[in-house]
């Protein structure tokens, strides 16, 4: 049935009921309340202009996939006229959507509760966005805050789905003074029950939002441990549970600094400061400091952090978008706090936001180094808007720019203004470096990064959920009762954990077998069994090939199964410890620090992501001839 409303601007295939399921006064209102709000917000600063008729379609198709697939519409904007100022323009076009959203809800088959056609809508103009334009709702609102803020009220510890259990995994204790731990949960429990509800088939997110709670109020979880028998009970009070910024800190042997920051949360700067100042009394006479898998949060965290390395009244960064009648520029402050010590900044592919803003100004102020791998690119600025009281929008309102002037970020549209072009040139502050602008930040070294074949993609259960050394790590220490702080994984420990793993069923598929095993199959189906002998050489001669897997892995494997032997024994913060020893990277910059003369080389080098080790090698020879 073709339904019309005025100015024959739909077209709905529908089939007609003979009473609307719901009154339009609760269209209007969510309408009034959410939908209208947010197209208002968007089309006033979003960082580039979305014309008005643009919106409200992108609005009705998202209002149109709540129904049955098989309605159809149809928008004709030529017929509803046009008006010179674009504020009466949208306002007349999400009129014309209401009445849409009053059709659907009044005349449509499938009923579709108000609120949800409504989001669907909101949905809609979400899709035409960037990436980081999100309508937050209660539970996705409350993860964003306890990320930035880095509080709420919990019992804190991570969890994390484990199979084939399919329960809630206590994955790591964050600290010894929670809730949790203060009542005896131990890293590597099995959470069996929520207060009373079975666990199994859970969502993590379900999970976790029926642990938090008002801070005072109790919540019961039922375990399940490692070494003892039968699942028993425990209540916890929640708390309003303070997460640290600082995964680790420490000083080297060598007098090198090291500091891994999480992310950028309320007052993590203040943080750093104090870490740095405790390490330079203790000895520092090198930094490091570690942003890989830092995804961001506070603007001015990162512009404080950047104050503590470079003097003040130096640019950190500036924003530009549709919305700023002028460019806003945020400058260091105050005199710097380690304004002498060499410095590495370490960042990769998981890197973002905040966290190359920081690496971006010391680049380009030529204070330090960057080593590792390309970060993510996320270079834009969020402006978060209360909707109603139990949802946000955050919306890009802008871009931002390193102080030599490229853009951080690469996944705005291509032919936006605010977007510098990959190749365009730049150059740093001090020493006139070339930078490439137009995404991401690159590093002026590239680290060396832990590798592993389709046994380790297996073994971390990255599909399956199976992790095979979280379930070796749970039950270790009650195998191990001799087990220290000093443990480290040896080839008595592989061994061990290979025959667990074995008795746990698990079976490495190489993708060579897999592909054999595949054509075993289509032999037999075609009748071609006189090849079975041939490919039954080939599956034995790979089971000797899977073997040299175990042993290529092997190294990776024995960090692998000590750090999470540690982190269930003694907590996240001992295993970070543990990790910075050996890891690739903070090697690789230790190494780099402790000469000082291949330090300045890197700085030498014309253009940053440029250069080699014979490059060095050979400026090295140049100039010890001087």
């Amino acid at each position: 049935m073709n339904i019309s409303v005025p100015l024959s601007v739909l077209l709905l295939t529908c089939l007609s009921i003979t009473q609307p399921v719901e009154s339009s006064n609760s269209i209007d209102q969510e309408y009034k309340a959410v939908l209208w709000p947010i197209a208002q917000r968007i089309h006033e600063y979003y960082f580039e202009e979305i014309p008005p008729d643009t919106l409200m379609q992108a609005a009705a198709r998202g209002l149109f996939a709540a129904m049955d697939p098989a309605s159809e519409y149809e928008i004709d904007t030529d017929a509803m006229g046009a008006s010179p100022n674009p504020r009466k323009l949208l306002a007349s076009r999400f009129t014309t959507l209401m009445q849409v959203a009053r059709s659907l809800d009044e005349k449509a088959f499938y009923h579709t509760p108000v609120d949800t056609l409504v989001r669907f809508g909101v949905a809609g103009m979400m899709q035409i966005l960037d990436p980081y334009s999100v309508f937050l709702e209660k539970r996705n609102l409350d993860n964003f805050n306890i990320q930035t803020q880095g509080k709420y009220g919990g019992l804190g510890f991570r969890i994390q789905v484990v199979r084939p259990d399919s329960a809630i995994a206590v994955w790591s204790l964050l600290h010894n003074n929670t809730p949790a731990a203060r009542a005896g949960i131990k890293s590597g429990d099995l959470i069996l029950g929520i207060d009373g509800e079975s666990t199994k088939d859970m969502s993590a997110g379900d999970a976790a939002d029926k642990m938090r709670g008002d801070p005072g109020t109790p919540v019961t979880v039922t375990l399940r441990r490692a070494g003892v028998q039968d699942p028993f009970d425990l209540s916890v009070v929640r708390e309003e549970v303070k997460m640290g910024s600082i995964a680790v800190e420490t000083l080297f042997p060598d007098s090198t600094g090291y500091v891994k920051l999480d992310r950028f949360q309320r007052n993590c700067s203040a943080e750093v400061r104090d870490a740095l100042m405790s390490l330079r009394a203790q000895g520092m006479k090198r930094i490091i400091f570690d942003l890989r898998g830092n995804g961001g949060g506070y603007l001015d965290e990162a512009v404080n952090i950047v104050d503590l390395f470079i003097p003040e009244e130096r640019m950190v960064v500036f924003t530009a978008g549709r919305a700023f009648r002028d460019t806003t520029k945020y400058m260091t402050s105050e005199p710097a706090l380690f304004s002498d010590e060499p410095l590495v900044i370490l960042v990769n592919g998981g890197s973002a936001s905040a966290s190359e803003i920081v690496a971006g100004a010391i680049q380009d102020w030529d204070r330090g180094l960057v080593l590792g791998s390309t970060t993510v690119g996320k270079g834009s600025v969020q402006q978060i808007v209360n909707i109603d009281e139990y949802s946000e929008l955050k919306l890009t309102m802008a871009a931002w720019h390193t102080p030599s002037g490229r853009s951080i970020d690469r996944r705005m549209r291509k032919d936006s203004t605010l977007v510098s072009d990959p190749e365009t040139a730049f150059h740093t502050k001090i020493l006139e470096r070339v930078v490439r602008g137009g995404g991401a930040i690159t590093p002026d070294v590239k680290g060396t990064t832990r590798q592993g074949n389709r046994l380790w993609w297996q073994l971390n259960g990255f599909a399956s959920l199976n992790n095979q050394f979280f379930y070796y790590a749970r039950q270790y220490r009650v195998a191990h009762p001799e087990l220290t702080h000093a443990f480290r994984a040896n080839e008595n420990t592989f061994d061990e954990f290979r025959s667990f793993a074995q008795q746990r069923d698990f079976e490495y598929v190489s993708e060579a077998e897999a592909h054999v095993k595949e054509l075993k199959e289509m032999a037999q189906d075609d009748d071609f069994e006189d090849l079975g002998d041939s490919i039954e050489q080939l599956i034995e001669q790979i089971d000797t090939a899977e073997e040299k897997h175990w042993q290529d892995n092997k190294d990776l494997i024995l960090w692998r199964l000590t750090y999470a032997v540690l982190e269930k024994a003694y907590g996240v913060h001992h295993a970070e410890s543990y990790n910075a020893e050996v890891d690739p990277q903070v090697l690789e910059a230790r190494t780099l620090l402790a000469n000082l003369l291949d330090y300045e080389h890197w700085f030498q080098v014309e253009e940053i992501g440029i250069g080699s080790d014979d490059t060095i090698a050979q400026d090295d020879e140049s100039i010890d001839a001087k």
